[in-house]
This record gives structure tokens, sequence and C-alpha cells, in this order.
């Protein structure tokens, strides 16, 4: 069978059975495979969840991670809390009070998450930003309420929200900032 201008006789070098299998492949592959739309400078955004589709939290593991049911353990997008006693490495100062807070602000609690960028990380947590039922993002709140810090390491759309209230309970001294000293 010939197929034009993947088969030439006079070509017999060893390498022709691989192109004749590279061009028999090739043909196989739809003519629009290989285009791909213009890199996007803005971070990838994935549909926010349906505000019908609420889920409960099961657990609160720590300051920054919770278990929900019907998708697993979720990280909170933009949250850096202090590790608590018991992890896998080595507690921090407030991390035992930012786990506290967490638990009583979305334990067993109905939540709605909503997505930006990646939905996994390394260690295939879902990454979310985590609504109460009344509106409340428990990332946000965490922050504001001095128990941990703005993720700073990555982009996501809610940064300068949460740098401002990270701000806010810095100079509030709430939280693990009552005896911290205030930035100039």
């Amino acid at each position: 069978m010939t197929t034009g201008r993947c088969h030439s006789s006079q070509y017999t070098s060893p390498v022709k059975p691989l192109l004749w299998s590279l061009c028999l492949a090739l043909a196989c592959v739809p003519a629009d495979a290989g285009q791909t739309a213009a890199p996007s400078t803005a971070p990838r955004q994935a549909p926010a969840t349906p505000a019908a589709a609420t889920l409960r939290v099961r657990q609160v593991i720590d300051g920054d991670t919770i278990t929900v049911s019907g998708i697993g353990t979720v990280r909170l997008i933009g949250v850096d809390a202090p590790e608590k006693t018991g992890g896998y490495r080595e507690s921090e100062p407030y991390g035992d009070q930012a786990a506290r807070f967490l638990r009583s602000l979305l334990d067993g609690k109905l939540v709605r998450l909503e997505y930006d960028g990646e939905r996994k990380d390394q260690y295939n947590r879902t990454l979310a930003y985590v609504f109460l039922e009344d509106g409340t993002l428990a990332n946000e709140a965490i922050i504001r309420a001095g128990f941990a810090e703005t993720y700073r390491r990555f982009e996501y759309r809610r940064k300068p929200a949460f740098q401002a209230a990270e701000r806010e309970a810095r100079e509030a001294r709430r939280g693990m900032w009552a005896t911290a000293k205030p930035r100039p």
C-alpha cells in the first residue's frame, strides 16, 4: 500500500521501517491534533462548583487541610498555617490553635468548594477555596483571625484579598501576631 509522501522506494536505510510506522501512525491523527491555542499568561481557572453542590466537612486535619465527603483531602488555597502537634514534622507555635480555629469554623459543616488553577497538589490533595453556607470564605477567615499566613509562593486570584486580611491581622495583633512586632 502506497501513501504518497511517506513511501519512497529509493530510500533503503534500515530506518525505513521506522519511518513507515511513523507515517501510518500520523495518518490516524486528526488534522488539528497538533494545534494548540496560544499560551495564556493568566492562571488557568476551573469552573466553580455550582452553588447547589454543598458537601460536608468530615474532618479538620490542621489549619490548612480538611477532608470533605465525596472529595477527599482538600488543601485550602492560599493558606499557610503552622504545623500542629502530631504531624509529619515538628509542631510549630500556633499550629494547634490554627487547627482548633478551623475545626470550630468547619467541622461537620456544609461547604461549597471553588477552584482556581491546578485542581491537585503534589500530594494529590484537592486545592480549593472553601465557602460556608453563609458565604464565609474559610481560607480568608483563618488568615484574618491571625492563625495562618498568606501563601506567597504561587499566584492565585484571591491573593491580594488574603494579603490584606493578613495585614489587618498583623496590625490588630490577632492570633500568632499577638506578640510579633508590627511590620513597618
